[in-house]
């Protein structure tokens, strides 16, 4: 099962490259989550026999609703980070960058899913741009040395 192993860490991917790759698989996750938030706009206006352009309508008029979705948006991203790193090991953007959070034997350890809700929840509370673009310039992951939980690539 070729690229299935953490091949020993991080040796090909590191420092600006492996910070250009985290952001590209953070960009996947954000697609996921708009494009679920699409799908759920329309399931909702179907259930409400309401066309979807009214919904959207809805959403621009008034400046507390979107405060509310945008919230909503953040808590939804945080729950999916969490849920995905925790149970089943990676994000799809992760997966599918090859990257993974913590080494190997750190993910069974009883500790790795608060490294995870801690590390999740700093990169959002930071306003998902501020941590990462500062650990962008330094070519380090600021939020893993914090955390505990380094990110590592699987090539």
């Amino acid at each position: 099962m070729e690229g299935t192993s953490f091949h020993n860490g991080s040796k090909k991917r590191s420092g600006l490259k492996l910070a250009l790759w985290t952001w590209f698989s953070a960009g996947i996750d954000g697609l996921i989550l708009v494009s679920m938030s699409c799908f759920f706009l329309v399931l909702s206006s179907f259930m409400m026999k309401a066309s979807p352009q009214s919904m959207l309508s809805l959403f621009f008029k008034d400046q507390s609703f979107i405060f509310s979705m945008g919230i909503l948006f953040v808590l939804s991203l945080w729950t999916y980070l969490i849920f995905m790193r925790a149970f089943i090991g990676a994000s799809v953007g992760e997966w599918t960058c090859d990257l993974r959070l913590g080494e190997p034997l750190q993910r069974f350890q009883f500790s790795y899913v608060f490294k995870v809700i801690v590390r999740t929840t700093l990169i959002l509370m930071t306003g998902v741009l501020v941590l990462p673009l500062i650990s962008l310039i330094l070519s380090r992951d600021l939020a893993g040395e914090i955390s505990g939980l380094k990110i590592y690539s699987l090539e």
